[in-house]
């Protein structure tokens, strides 16, 4: 129900480079494995193996690995990168819209923050909000390019997690108003914040 084109989508990966995402797409090859297919959670494993970060143009390249995880029951994936080599950043972001509101929770002293957007985003013209979760003691900046709004990650000994989420007004219990949506994201927050 969302249109991605090039952008990111909602929560790829990609390194921040000359002011744009520059997504996962050059390797050397990739693998995929589901790591775990349970009622309660499920996991897939991918290996980037020499992704050319610099969209193929002589740049370092990297060997990534990718968890996302899901939950029963959360709308929240879970997402762990772990990156050869000590590159300047990750990013992740979600798709530039123009019917939809941008906006990030302002109380820095927490260890999570947000970025997300809720509106008409969706090819169906229905209210979706997403956003991404990161924590504060990652984060180099956040930022935009032509289609993306980006959440600017340092890696720590190599890895960088985050979360993602999408909430669709007409899924059951659907959130329907953007501060119905702000308070969704508060909470899960607050649930980060104090597992």
């Amino acid at each position: 129900i969302l249109k991605v084109g090039d952008s990111l989508g909602l929560g790829s990966a990609a390194m921040w480079i000359d002011n744009k995402a520059e997504r996962v797409s050059v390797t050397d090859s990739i693998t995929c494995a589901i790591t775990a297919n349970g009622p309660i959670q499920s996991q897939i494993r991918t290996d980037y193996y020499g992704w050319q970060a610099f969209g193929g143009g002589g740049g370092q390249k990297y060997n990534l690995v990718c968890w996302l995880t899901i939950n029963a029951g959360s709308r929240l994936t879970h997402c762990k990168l772990q990156i050869s080599g000590e590159p300047p950043n990750l990013c992740t972001g979600i798709v530039k819209s123009d019917s939809a509101a941008v906006f990030y929770n302002q109380d820095t002293t927490r260890t999570w923050q947000y970025l997300a957007t809720y509106g008409i985003q969706s090819l169906a013209n229905d209210r979706l909000g997403m956003a991404i979760l990161y924590r504060q003691s990652d984060l180099l900046e956040n930022t935009a390019d032509a289609l993306n709004q980006v959440v600017v990650l340092k890696p720590q000994n190599g890895i960088v997690d985050y979360y993602f989420l999408a909430a669709w007004e007409k899924e059951p219990g659907g959130i329907v108003t953007l501060e119905q949506f702000r308070q969704y994201l508060d909470q899960t927050v607050n649930t980060l914040d104090a597992p």
